[in-house]
């Protein structure tokens, strides 16, 4: 141990975002003495350029369309304006909140870059400069950042995590990628009055969700302005030199040798996210990493280095990227180095969403995945068809217009769309299109996971008016 008692620790855990507070929050409350540190600003990627300000700005976006609508007085500048102040305003809140909650804990805090030096090192370079720490145990929980354009002019464009410090909204945009990140930002800006042009290398949009949801998402992307080009790669990004100030994207598509240029005032990358490691020493330490560039654990999100865990986006552990998900690995390892230990929730009914408009929700697996898994749910025989197996999957598909869209007059359509065992009548997936969506999935989630059958909803007498009704006359 060090010769100042003060710079030795019990736990300390690199990382401020929902992984690295969730395991340092428990273990010190289970009485280790625990030191948290990180070079930004607490609360990681969810709080500050992730979960909560993209949701809050989709907020401010909802209500300027509303506005236009109902009113048809509503200044897309000053909306934005208002709507980004109000997001930073409930940040700040937030970073508040935490520092609290850790202090309540008995949570130490340090600003800076921290780096592995050995079994039990960590080097902090601070403000006040270098500092060597010692701990028994060290969680690696530093996140990830965007993954760059791989291509020339990539320093042209910004990512996401760019969009929560635009004081004003540029005229046009275009963005690269067609996941989740790509598909609200396109949603929210173009509901700000932006026109987005959206790039996917992909023949949709969303392709790790449900096909038929995806299908709607493009629907309602059309439906707010916004030009979506499937199929296509970003080969290179220039300043435009026909309208100074602005990007020239030049992007190759199916069918054509000659690249496609498309113009805007600027583009953003949202292709991905990469593991937060350069800087971190996992060599020193001999941290290794998986196939996919993330750090590598067990299921108890050990590394190969004695001592050291990883929890969250930066390790292997999960494929999902989801902030309940990095805050149940942090509190595992944290019960389980400091507690009594405790289970991981169920990872196969995790709920996602994408908070676009209209919002979509689903849990459980879409119907490729069903139709694909099914020998895996069901008892067969040896000599069992399997195209007759996938035939044993019931789609139950509702289509609706809601009582907000007839108010505004949009007509935009509403879908609850539930993957079952044919023969038993159980939920294996459901997915929602509605502004509602997300708050009702995370109560099917339950359901699901519990092996709620379509019978069990049928039966269930529903609250009117509203979505969650659909539900139930299925």
């Amino acid at each position: 141990m060090p010769a100042n008692p003060a710079h030795a620790f019990d736990l300390i855990v690199i990382g401020a975002g929902s992984a690295g507070l969730a395991a340092a929050r428990r273990s010190a409350e289970l009485g280790a003495r625990t030191l948290l540190i990180d070079r930004a600003q607490i609360g990681g990627t969810c709080v500050n350029r992730g979960c909560v300000p993209k949701k809050l700005l989709g907020y401010g976006a909802a209500w300027s369309q509303t506005m236009a609508r109902c009113l048809r007085a509503a200044h897309t500048s000053d909306a934005w304006a208002d709507a980004i102040a109000r997001t930073r305003t409930e940040v700040a809140r937030l970073h508040e909140t935490h520092f609290a909650r850790l202090a309540d804990a008995g949570v130490q805090w340090l600003s800076g870059m921290a780096s592995l030096r050995g079994r039990g090192i960590v080097r902090v370079q601070a403000e006040s400069g270098k500092t060597t720490l010692r701990a028994r145990q060290i969680v690696l929980a530093a996140g990830t950042r965007p993954t760059p354009l791989p291509v020339p002019g990539a320093e042209l464009a910004c990512t996401s995590d760019d969009v929560f410090g635009w004081d004003t909204l540029p005229a046009s945009l275009i963005i690269a990628g067609g996941g989740v990140i790509a598909v609200e930002m396109a949603s929210t800006l173009a509901r700000f009055g932006v026109r987005v042009t959206v790039l996917t290398r992909d023949a949709r949009v969303l392709p790790e969700f449900d096909a038929t949801v995806a299908e709607a998402a493009a629907q309602s992307l059309a439906g707010c302005g916004v030009d979506l080009i499937l199929n296509t790669d970003v080969v290179r990004v220039e300043r435009d030199a026909v309208n100074g100030g602005g990007v020239a994207v030049y992007a190759s598509t199916e069918g054509s040798d000659v690249p496609r240029v498309l113009r805007a005032q600027r583009m953003l990358s949202a292709i991905g996210r990469t593991s937060n490691i350069a800087g971190l020493g996992l060599e020193a330490a001999g941290v290794t990493l998986d196939a996919h560039g993330r750090i590598a654990v067990d299921r108890h999100f050990r590394t190969r280095a004695r001592g050291v865990h990883a929890v969250g986006d930066i390790c292997g552990g999960s494929p999902l990227q989801l902030t309940p998900v990095a805050v149940a690995q942090g509190r595992y390892v944290a019960e389980r180095l400091f507690g009594k230990g405790i289970k991981l929730p169920d990872m196969n009914t995790v709920p996602m969403a994408v908070f676009c408009d209209p919002a979509i929700a689903s849990v459980g697996l879409t119907e490729a995945d069903a139709r694909t898994r099914w020998p895996e749910l069901g008892k067969r025989g040896p000599d069992t068809d399997k195209r007759a197996l996938a035939d044993r999957i019931d789609i139950v598909v509702r289509r609706f217009v809601s009582l907000e869209q007839r108010f505004a007059g949009s007509g935009m359509e509403s879908l609850i769309k539930l993957v079952c065992n044919a023969r038993s009548g159980r939920v294996l997936g459901a997915h929602i299109v509605d502004n509602a969506a997300p708050e009702i999935i995370q109560a099917m989630a339950v359901a699901v996971r519990m092996g709620v059958r379509l019978k069990h909803l049928q039966s269930t007498v529903g609250l009117h008016p509203t979505v969650a009704e659909e539900l139930l006359g299925m």
